[in-house]
């Protein structure tokens, strides 16, 4: 009963303390009986006595009570407003950095003026920056408007399926020549006259002269790392050759998703001694007169030629002091912090080739991406026509392209982008940003891919 917790104040703490770090965890699967079990556990340890019998010391009702005395309530597993969780150190560490390399180069940038009728402010560079912005997005063709009008009691007959769908990943270019990347035919001559593989098919759908990418789901795979990498490098190449970025520098905003941040190579799937587990060849890295240098991870001669180094070997050839008899997890956290395994991501290494630089978005900050506007006025004029067949959505898509630049959508997201910058940098918080920008119904949850007016974006 009720005394219970007068004789053992201490299991009670215990138990509240069990109670919230499994209230905090992801997983929906706490209950009053794992209560109840802590419990039962924790009472026999501390009276240091064996359990002889299946009852539990504190009822699974009793603990069901303590829940809700201790301020638990038990309740729908609801989706939480966006913003909540999106103020973790790091993420604020990784966003204010984002934000300081922005602020500090932001006269190098194609930016857009304040006007009602926005347009391209005066290049100040004499060295502009070309920022080039890489999503990707989903469009089904069972979706349709929530609202229409109506007239009398007849009313057309839709599906509430999903229907067929189609994956694009694209780029939004922040440049005057135009919202999208696409050579034109005396350029794409040139490209593939130094670049014939850009001729071969690879299976992969490319827009034509682009590297613009549609996946139609059920018939091509999800975009993986690999998929991405070609696209990128078909990018790259193209670049090359538009005439409009000639003799400027190129940065690419990318997610942080997986399919983008995948290492070359990780400290933990190397073994520690001779002929254990190696996943690369060799290791590249920028010493600290920043030339490159590489290390051979496989003996090239002598009486282990073709075996894999190990960690110990390659320890003592970076001039690195390990202590005699160092377990595997302590020579990691040593190596660790050594440039040869701060390594980048796969396509960092890619873009760092064609003399491209990559940025990544701080984690969850959709906002910092002007192409996610793009994908709100596409996926709008898709469901505002669509006749809910897969055919007529693939049309649309590219329609939704056309009536994205006629309109000059992209202007207002360039700005928008820059407001937010210096919104963030003038210490708003995440949520504070999006009630700005996005509209008040942030306060409670946010509707993604909102319609991106003038009136939104003069707010201050």
């Amino acid at each position: 009963g009720d005394s219970f917790y007068d004789i053992y104040p201490e299991l009670e703490e215990e138990a509240r303390a069990f109670a919230v770090i499994q209230c905090n965890k992801k997983a929906a699967s706490f209950t009053a009986y794992e209560l109840a079990q802590f419990i039962d556990n924790r009472y026999y340890e501390i009276n240091d006595i064996q359990k002889n019998d299946l009852k539990l010391v504190r009822s699974v009702e009793c603990c069901r009570l303590d829940l809700r005395r201790w301020g638990a309530h038990f309740d729908i597993n609801s989706n939480r407003p966006y913003f909540e969780g999106h103020e973790r150190s790091d993420v604020r560490e990784h966003r204010e950095q984002f934000v300081r390399q922005f602020l500090t180069n932001q006269d190098s940038y194609y930016t857009v003026n304040s006007d009602e009728d926005p347009s391209w402010n005066k290049q100040k560079s004499s060295r502009p920056t070309i920022l080039i912005c890489h999503d990707e997005s989903t469009f089904r063709s069972g979706d349709v408007c929530r609202k229409r009008w109506f007239l009398g009691d007849s009313t057309p007959f839709f599906s509430k399926g999903r229907g067929r769908s189609v994956m694009v990943s694209d780029f939004l270019v922040q440049h005057p020549s135009g919202p999208f990347l696409q050579l034109d035919e005396q350029e794409w001559t040139k490209a593939i006259r130094k670049y014939p593989e850009l001729l071969i098919d690879d299976g992969i759908r490319y827009v034509k002269y682009s590297a613009t990418v549609f996946a139609h789901l059920g018939v091509d795979s999800y975009f993986d790392n690999s998929v991405i990498l070609l696209q990128f490098e078909r990018l790259f190449k193209l670049i090359e050759f538009k005439q409009e970025y000639q003799t400027q520098s190129i940065e690419i905003l990318v997610d942080n998703a997986t399919t983008h941040t995948a290492k070359s190579y990780s400290i933990n799937d190397f073994g520690k001694n001779i002929g254990t587990n190696c996943p690369v060849s060799s290791i590249e890295y920028l010493n600290d007169n920043n030339e490159i240098e590489t290390l051979d991870c496989y003996f090239q001669s002598g009486p282990h030629i073709g075996q894999s180094k190990g960690l110990l070997v390659i320890a003592r050839e970076l001039g690195i002091q390990v202590p005699s008899g160092v377990k595997l997890n302590e020579l990691k956290v040593i190596l660790s912090n050594h440039k040869a395994f701060q390594n980048n991501s796969k396509l960092e290494n890619l873009a760092k080739r064609y003399n491209i630089e990559i940025k990544f978005i701080p984690k969850f900050h959709c906002e910092l991406n002007p192409i996610e506007g793009m994908w709100c006025h596409q996926k709008q004029f898709v469901r505002k026509h669509s006749d809910q067949t897969f055919q007529r959505m693939l049309e649309l898509i590219h329609e939704s392209r056309e009536n994205f630049t006629q309109k000059m959508i992209f202007l207002k997201l360039f700005r928008r982008f820059w407001r937010t910058i210096y919104a963030y940098a003038r210490g708003q918080s995440y949520e504070e940003v999006l009630k700005l920008y996005f509209g008040d119904d942030c306060s409670s949850t946010v509707i993604s891919h909102r319609k991106v007016t003038n009136s939104n974006l003069s707010k201050v």
